[in-house]
């Protein structure tokens, strides 16, 4: 059975379950196999997260949805912003949205769209983990662990 992410594990996501299977009432019945990965995200090298996107990433399928025309090709704003919405919604049922999620932190991408986000929602999602990993520092009291 196909799963959807809650919108708080998908940052920039609007699209849910249901408005999924409204628009593609097959989607819902076309099971997808579960996957399970025998260590976390965090823990897999570079490498070997690029390595899973190569291999089972939805994106593998159409590469210029989601990374745009080639670099020489005007794109006319309104088109690019249709492509990354249907890139977007192509992230929501991929089975390897974590790991991508996870390789775009730590390597910032200048374009395209990873696990359902640009580039510069990507930084602002980095730039939100540097607060609220400073702050949970500056919260713990230094003499009690010393």
């Amino acid at each position: 059975m196909t799963t959807t992410r809650p919108t708080s594990e998908r940052p920039g996501a609007q699209t849910t379950k249901y408005a999924a299977e409204v628009r593609d009432p097959d989607r819902s019945r076309s099971p997808k196999p579960e996957v399970s990965m025998s260590v976390r995200p965090v823990f897999l090298p570079l490498a070997d997260l690029l390595n899973e996107l190569a291999a089972r990433g939805d994106c593998r399928h159409d590469p210029d949805l989601h990374m745009g025309p080639d670099a020489f090709v005007i794109e006319p704003a309104a088109d690019r912003r249709a492509r990354q919405d249907v890139a977007r919604e192509v992230c929501e049922s991929c089975p390897v949205w974590d790991l991508c999620l996870d390789y775009a932190l730590r390597i910032p991408p200048a374009h395209g769209v990873w696990a359902g986000l640009l580039p510069h929602e990507l930084a602002a999602l980095r730039r939100e983990a540097r607060v609220l990993s400073a702050s949970e520092l500056s919260a713990i009291d230094l003499g009690e662990v010393a």
